[in-house]
């Protein structure tokens, strides 16, 4: 049984598919030596208050708290989070508006199925490069992704190419705030003319604003939501990200207060979360939320790491865009070809990410959540093959 995957999709799976061949060969010679910048799985300690949550969860006397929820998540917990995200984002959210997922890849795939329509020119503009599979799920919906690249110098949003391919195809735009992998955090001003560029648009545009690294922030950043210019928003997000547990795979979708038909577009996403078959939490996460809320981890260590990696890089001749938020750094590749130096740094006991798997070209992503340990042995490695890159 092949099942069928259109060559369209094979497409999109192929980078991935090639970089993890990739580790596969770097792990069997590395094994537990091997210095692993690639995805942002946290090499620290889990944090202790978020364990000590989960354990409080499994250990609760109500006797429904690990049982079916109703389809959109628990009530208690969508009330929770109404209330936290209404603080943070100054709009007035409703229970009703946030959407529990297991995740941000289901939220993503809940809210991309409900802007479908019977139209097969349906089209998804996403803003490039971004993270890995936004164009995978488009496609696998019967969508067509429509690439609309950052400023090449600035890798900040470029409005003309943005309005350039809006058209009467275009159901949703999707864009992740702060952007992934750049880690650029978009300014008030830009996300302000994000949004008229949306308003003058010949029909609805949905924007769905990917925030799931709203929380890592450096330099003494402050967030803004694309929400506070833009009613027909709906925000994505992720707790494993704040609190570092990335496999358990909490998450929600938000709704705009100010979305027109906002209650229809609720009862759409719940019963997509039925009709999709994936797209339902843990009840255990849904509880450990409820006591996580408010929480968040210390990020000088993260910071003192990520200062580390950028002072070193710059002195080897690496050119790093700037960049205020997220758990990755975004350097230019040395040499003509990102798989080539991906490659040769893999040879050498160190894993990072090719800007092809981004859709983008002439870069190389690597996460800060690899261990202080990690840093310090690949140094030498970066060092090198950026000499022998300019000769």
């Amino acid at each position: 049984m092949t099942g069928f995957l259109s060559p369209d999709i094979l497409k999109y799976l192929s980078s991935q598919e090639r970089f993890e061949a990739i580790r596969r060969e770097a792990t069997r010679r590395g094994g537990r030596r091997l210095r692993d910048f690639s995805y942002a799985n946290p090499y620290d300690a889990p944090l202790p208050f978020v364990i000590e949550a989960i354990e409080e969860a499994l250990k609760s006397d109500r006797k429904l708290d690990l049982q079916y929820t109703p389809y959109g998540g628990a009530t208690i917990t969508r009330r929770l989070i109404a209330e936290s995200v209404s603080v943070s984002h100054g709009k007035p959210f409703d229970w009703q508006d946030i959407i529990m997922t297991p995740g941000a890849m289901a939220a993503i795939n809940v809210v991309l199925r409900a802007v479908k329509t019977q139209d097969c020119n349906d089209e998804v503009v996403i803003i490039t490069p971004c993270w890995l599979d936004y164009p995978l799920y488009i496609t696998n919906l019967g969508m067509r992704p429509v690439f609309v690249p950052l400023d090449p110098d600035s890798l900040r949003l470029d409005f003309q190419r943005l309005k350039s391919v809006l058209g009467p195809s275009t159901r949703a735009v999707i864009l992740s705030q702060p952007a992934n992998p750049t880690g650029m955090l978009y300014s008030q001003n830009e996300l302000q003319q994000l949004a008229t560029v949306l308003k003058e648009a010949s029909q609805q545009i949905l924007l769905i604003s990917d925030e799931c690294h709203r929380d890592v922030l450096f330099e003494g950043k402050t967030f803004c939501s694309p929400v506070k210019y833009y009613d027909t928003t709906c925000m994505i997000y992720s707790f494993g990200k704040s609190w570092f547990i990335q496999g358990q795979r909490i998450g929600y979708v938000a709704i705009s207060p100010a979305m027109p038909g906002r209650r229809t577009l609720t009862e759409l996403f719940q019963r997509l979360c039925r009709t999709m078959g994936f797209c339902t939490p843990t009840t255990l996460m849904q509880v450990a939320v409820r006591k996580l809320l408010g929480r968040s981890p210390d990020l000088h260590k993260l910071a003192a790491r990520r200062e580390r990696l950028l002072s070193e890089l710059k002195s080897f001749g690496y050119q790093i865009p700037s960049s205020e938020a997220t758990f990755f750094l975004y350097p230019k590749i040395c040499g003509a070809n990102e798989w080539q130096f991906v490659e040769t740094l893999a040879e050498n006991g160190v894993l990072v990410l090719p800007a092809a798997m981004f859709h983008h070209a002439g870069h190389f992503r690597l996460s800060i959540t690899a261990s202080d340990q990690m840093v310090e042995e690949s140094l030498s490695v970066f060092r090198e093959v950026a000499m022998k890159s300019h000769g």
